[in-house]
């Protein structure tokens, strides 16, 4: 998989509610091992894998229960770009540092050679 030149990557099949309602995924242990467990922005790069459509778009990561004592819910929040928007329920994403340090998410649709099937949870590339 292309994926394989970022640092500490994972993949997860996106859901409608992650593209459509949401613009933001969840952030269960495998994201918080990329990202850390404080509250950041980033510019991150977004590619459709296999094709010449890119952006840099802004991303937020943050702790959604962040005022309940006893409860974590990261997620990361992304900004509508060219690449989300020709994203469709059961194309796979992959999150990761590029060599560059650049948070990089490479979208990988269903029909892609490299699309790695149905990936309920995030999952350690």
């Amino acid at each position: 998989m292309k994926a394989q030149n970022l640092k500490s990557a994972c993949i997860k099949t996106l859901s409608k509610s992650e593209i459509y309602d949401q613009k933001e995924f969840n952030g269960v242990t495998a994201l918080k091992t990329i990202l850390g467990h404080e509250n950041k922005e980033f510019e991150a790069d977004f590619v459709l894998r296999g094709s010449d459509v890119s952006c840099s778009a802004s991303v937020t990561w943050y702790d959604a229960r962040e005022s309940h004592e006893s409860r974590s819910e990261f997620r990361l929040y992304y900004e509508g770009n060219p690449v989300m928007e020709l994203a469709e329920p059961g194309d796979n994403i992959v999150i990761g540092f590029d060599r560059k340090k650049i948070l990089t998410c490479i979208l990988f649709k269903t029909h892609d050679d490299e699309h790695q099937g149905h990936i309920e949870q995030w999952t350690p590339l």
